[in-house]
């Protein structure tokens, strides 16, 4: 059931996550304290099970007060608790009821994929468990253990409906090309993290010019200066530029002079992920690159999503481990969580490369 929470910024979340819920919430007592870090850890570690960390530490808090009410020093109690967690490792090793034996196999990975779902989104399970299933195969080194669940990211497209959604390996953005390039097939690509633009010194300069001539010549020669810069890109080999700031009208008319395609990302996040995907070094100065610096993927393409549009870095190269997962939904909640869901999907799938191994879920175990 889910759950609706204003924080403290009258922010609206509308969700059954726990770690959203608990995450949200303002915790004063000590003893509570230790339980939503308790949860938090879980969710860094294994990405999903907060509320049953919740619930397994309010019923352990409960049956210690009858403990110490009878008379037992709160020490007694720890040690009670650690020689049961023990007994409790041991009798789960008995409890193995099946393996995944291939986890490169998208099918068998689906099947244990759909319960992590379905328990938050019921309902999509066999939509959204065969993508995550792709997305986290596609990109899953030879050397199984070394899988980073941060290579599958999630693109969020507010419009139709989550039946709509669709994997891509590579990188996707939700911004436009600058320019009137849409689509470059065999893509070499430079990133520059700062703008593109002609220097501009620290302190505020002053210009005298007297007559016409000089006004003509002051222009000329920063265009001259814009022009062999472009001019030494695009000599590498490049055809699409990547900034990480604005770009300036002089180099926008120069580059689409020389044909080669302009996307801007403003976050440092999303350029650093986009030169894993591409295998492109960042560049802090304006220049040619060398060919190590230059990265490359198949196609970079524009794309339109219910009115958003998307520039897509798609690469089905065995080298480039990023798998992108474009969500659609009608709301921005619904998109959420969501999100959550295919995170939870994900962090089951790096459960099931360290230890393929599976149990009845929790009533087997209390039973």
């Amino acid at each position: 059931m889910n759950k609706m929470v204003i924080n403290r910024n009258d922010k609206l979340f509308v969700t059954s996550d726990a770690a959203t819920i608990v995450k949200e919430l303002e915790v004063v007592h000590p003893a509570a304290k230790m339980i939503v870090m308790a949860s938090e850890m879980q969710e860094q570690e294994v990405g999903d099970g907060t509320n049953l960390v919740i619930i397994l530490a309010g019923e352990l808090l409960l049956q210690a007060e009858s403990l110490i009410r009878t008379g037992l020093h709160p020490s007694e109690v720890i040690s009670g608790f650690n020689k049961a967690g023990q007994k409790a490792f041991e009798i789960l090793e008995e409890l193995v009821i099946e393996k995944c034996d291939d986890v490169f196999d998208v099918d068998a990975v689906t099947k244990y994929l759909k319960t992590a779902i379905s328990s938050k989104q019921f309902g999509w399970e066999e939509i959204l468990a065969p993508l995550v299933a792709q997305a986290c195969i596609q990109i899953l080194p030879k050397s199984t253990k070394q899988f980073n669940v941060d290579n599958i990211r999630v693109a969020k497209i507010l419009g139709s409906g989550v039946s709509d959604s669709k994997l891509v390996k590579g990188f996707v953005t939700a911004h436009d090309s600058e320019g009137t390039i849409k689509h470059i097939k065999n893509a070499k690509i430079v990133v520059f993290v700062a703008g593109i633009d002609v220097a501009k010194p620290e302190t505020k300069p002053t210009v005298t010019l007297t007559t016409s001539k000089e006004l003509l010549d002051y222009n000329k020669g920063e265009e001259k200066q814009m022009e062999d810069m472009i001019k030494a890109v695009a000599g590498t080999g490049v055809n699409v530029v990547v900034s990480g700031g604005p770009i300036g009208d002089i180099a926008m008319h120069f580059i689409e002079r020389y044909k080669m395609m302009v996307v801007k990302i403003g976050s440092k996040f999303d350029l650093r992920r986009l030169c894993k995907a591409t295998g492109a070094t960042p560049l802090v100065r304006l220049g040619a690159p060398t060919a190590e610096e230059v990265g490359n993927c198949d196609t970079v393409s524009v794309d339109e999503f219910g009115g958003t549009k998307i520039c897509i870095f798609s690469n089905d190269s065995e080298t480039r481990g990023l798998s992108t997962i474009i969500v659609r939904a009608s709301t921005q909640n619904i998109l959420d969580d969501v999100e959550r869901c295919v995170d939870d999907a994900v962090n089951v799938f790096k459960g099931i490369v360290r230890d393929p191994r599976f149990k009845s879920w929790i009533r087997s175990i209390r039973h």
